[in-house]
């Protein structure tokens, strides 16, 4: 089964509400360039950004006034619809500001906010359940790596959400996971293109002996860590490889830009392939 292509970029806490929608005009400006982009098929392109929370609504009335076709998403979420959660941003009001994705599990988020895998997995179900598409986010630290327990880390994230998940929910059209290695998230540092494909693999792997082979066949499987331009093809030749989750070089809507280019040039090597 043919599986289209995930490019998404998480600003983190960066940019402004006028910086953003300067961003959205540029990167319309350079993907007007590539013509014919939205009517692929089978294997479309899905853009996705992830910006502060604060800046999600106008973006998203910038997009539709302007017919961009670009989603959005945002960077983290609470598992609770409403509550005296001080800070936390809910699936209603995310929905309702224009976001169609959620980011959980992003190693900042449990690394710098202690959330371990019983709360992403939380965060994750109550996504799925409520109409927000999640992404999980998954990898090793550098110790765990350099001792051999990338699989068995990984095997332990994705494990503690499919133990929340409800049956049904696996059934679903498909599942979003991002592989980020903490030790090549904004260090300069990445993972080759064999690297990240061996472990794309054994996720896919994974959601066919959790999910079934239809789910592993219909998910993406997404890497992300120190992805610029420069790089971006190498990864997205990869077999399992069907996207990136793209970190400072997303800022740059030149960059950023290049690296949605390499994309849509394996989505016409695919279907040129194909016939």
């Amino acid at each position: 089964m043919k599986r289209g292509k995930f490019i998404a970029g998480n600003w983190k806490m960066n940019k402004g509400t006028a910086e953003s929608l300067a961003f959205l005009g540029d990167l319309a400006a350079l993907l007007e360039e590539v013509k014919g982009f939205d009517s692929l098929v089978p294997d479309p392109v899905d853009l996705v950004l992830f910006p502060q929370a604060i800046n999600l609504q106008s973006m998203e009335e910038y997009l539709k006034k302007n017919k961009i076709n670009i989603k959005l998403g945002i960077q983290n979420i609470h598992w609770s619809l409403s509550g005296a959660f001080t800070g936390e941003n809910s699936i209603v009001g995310a929905l309702e500001a224009g976001a169609s994705f959620a980011l959980v599990g992003h190693s900042e988020r449990r690394h710098l906010f202690a959330e371990d895998d019983e709360l992403v997995a939380k965060k994750f179900c109550s996504c799925l359940e409520n109409g927000l598409e999640p992404v999980l986010c998954v990898g090793e630290t550098e110790i765990q790596r350099n001792n051999g327990s990338t699989e068995k880390v990984i095997e332990g994230q994705v494990k503690a959400v499919f133990a929340r998940l409800k049956e049904d929910s696996v059934k679903k059209e498909r599942i979003f996971i991002a592989y980020e290695p903490v030790w090549a998230i904004g260090t300069g540092l990445n993972a080759t293109a064999g690297d990240a494909q061996q472990c794309c693999r054994f996720i896919r792997t994974l959601l066919s002996e959790l999910g079934g082979p239809g789910l592993a066949a219909r998910s993406i499987v997404a890497y992300g860590g120190s992805v610029k331009k420069s790089n971006s093809k190498g990864y997205l030749d990869q077999e399992d490889v069907d996207g990136l989750l793209v970190g400072g070089a997303s800022l740059d809507p030149r960059e950023f830009y290049g690296i949605i280019l390499s994309a849509f040039q394996r989505v016409k090597d695919s279907r040129v392939q194909s016939k």
